[in-house]
């Protein structure tokens, strides 16, 4: 009798085993965006990164982030400038599948004001990985003149 019971404890542990490989063999594959970013010889030096995902369909449905180089430099407080061409991975949830509008700015590391901007279009597939690419280019400062001489 306790052999028997043994037995069923090994099989139903084999089953949950195998029913949580099984589980983990279906894992969703994440939704993101490759955005190939350049830079046109106007920009200063970006330390700050910000990247917005805006839904065609629905633009007030946006997902944001920010980062900050990873290279170092002689300065304690902050780090060296991004280098470009740089391969900028952007994940988004799911939902976000269909047109979508990528903007990237760079962003002054003191005051984080937007020093260059770039805009494209994508379209984003659910659970696979989508390419783009935009530049970089130079955004005038707010305030000064306006612009008068």
């Amino acid at each position: 009798m306790r052999r028997i019971r043994m037995a069923r404890n090994a099989l139903g542990i084999a089953a949950l085993a195998g029913a949580v490989s099984v589980a983990a063999g279906c894992a969703k594959e994440p939704t993101s965006v490759s955005v190939v970013v350049n830079a046109d010889a106007t920009i200063p030096p970006i330390l700050i990164l910000r990247s917005t995902l805006t839904s065609a369909a629905d633009p007030t449905r946006a997902s944001s982030g920010q980062r900050s180089s990873p290279y170092g430099s002689d300065a304690a407080d902050r780090p060296g400038p991004f280098l470009f061409p740089l391969l900028l991975p952007v994940s988004v949830d799911a939902s976000f599948a269909g047109p979508v509008e990528i903007t990237v700015e760079g962003l002054d590391w003191d005051s984080h004001a937007v020093t260059a901007r770039g805009t494209t279009s994508a379209s984003v597939a659910a659970e696979k990985t989508t390419q783009a690419s935009l530049t970089l280019t130079a955004v005038a400062p707010v305030g000064g003149d306006g612009g008068t001489d």
